[in-house]
């Protein structure tokens, strides 16, 4: 069944700062022609037909299964040099009482540095359980998808593309140059398997705006078919660049991989 799309942790209040020196000037949105407008209004339709079930349930279905998961936790500075990481290999078995994981190997080095940004930083860092993506990248209402916003982006078809043996199309929305200023998704690409119109995958771009920094993100989510046909999760990724006028920027990155899936609890 079809479903809307997702929000993510951070801020979000769009201001305009040092009024006294610069001034807010409203932008004028370019009129949409009528080629753009009905391939926009046909693409729409698409997104309102994708299944959305097996991605957002893929988090919840993996308790019943034992499997393999690889995670890595990095810190970049302003230069892009890595600062710090730790790295993970976790073996989960499911059993009725819960998940039970154990750490088999581990890796780490340099010092992290989040500072006051602490609380925006992927939970990765320092807890191996997994975290689910879905309500970072499938908004409920999107504000791309708002009747009054949909001037502010452009939807396209980007063709095609293999996630795993399965032939997946891609569909971009992206948000418009000056016209989406103020507006903090920035970029979101669906992969929509061609037979099933099933959704295996989702990007997403996000710019968040305090009163003292900015916070640029992204997100991406990557299912897989297992034994049976059930789609469960392969990768995530999350990234988050923190900038400050009074601090170095960081940036943190969170990738996961999860691997040799065994249905261990049956319902």
């Amino acid at each position: 069944m079809p479903h809307k799309f997702g929000a993510f942790i951070s801020v979000g209040a769009i201001f305009c700062l040092l009024l006294s020196t610069a001034g807010c000037r409203s932008r004028q949105i370019s009129p949409v022609g009528p080629v753009e407008r009905v391939e926009r209004d046909s693409i729409i339709a698409v997104l309102g037909m994708i299944s959305q079930d097996a991605i957002r349930t893929a988090f919840s279905k993996l308790n019943d299964y034992s499997y393999q998961r690889y995670l890595r936790t990095e810190q970049y500075d302003v230069e892009d040099f890595s600062v710090a990481f730790t790295e993970h290999l976790v073996s989960v078995k499911a059993t009725y009482e819960g998940p039970q994981s154990t750490i088999t190997r581990a890796d780490s080095g340099g010092a992290f540095n989040f500072g006051f940004f602490k609380r925006f930083v992927s939970e990765n860092v320092s807890n191996a359980d997994p975290v689910d993506l879905v309500p970072f990248v499938l908004e409920d209402d999107p504000i791309y998808l708002n009747p009054k916003n949909l001037d502010k982006y452009t939807f396209r078809a980007q063709g095609d593309t293999l996630m795993w043996d399965r032939e997946a199309r891609i569909i971009e929305v992206r948000a418009k140059p000056d016209a989406a200023d103020g507006l903090n998704i920035r970029k979101v690409r669906y992969y929509v398997e061609r037979e099933s119109n099933e959704l295996v995958a989702m990007y997403l771009e996000r710019i968040d705006l305090g009163m003292l920094f900015r916070e640029e993100s992204t997100f991406y989510m990557h299912i897989l078919p297992v034994s049976g046909g059930v789609m469960l999760p392969y990768n995530t990724r999350f990234e988050t660049m923190i900038r400050t006028p009074f601090k170095r920027s960081y940036r943190v990155r969170t990738v996961s991989t999860y691997t040799d899936h065994v249905l261990t609890i049956r319902n």
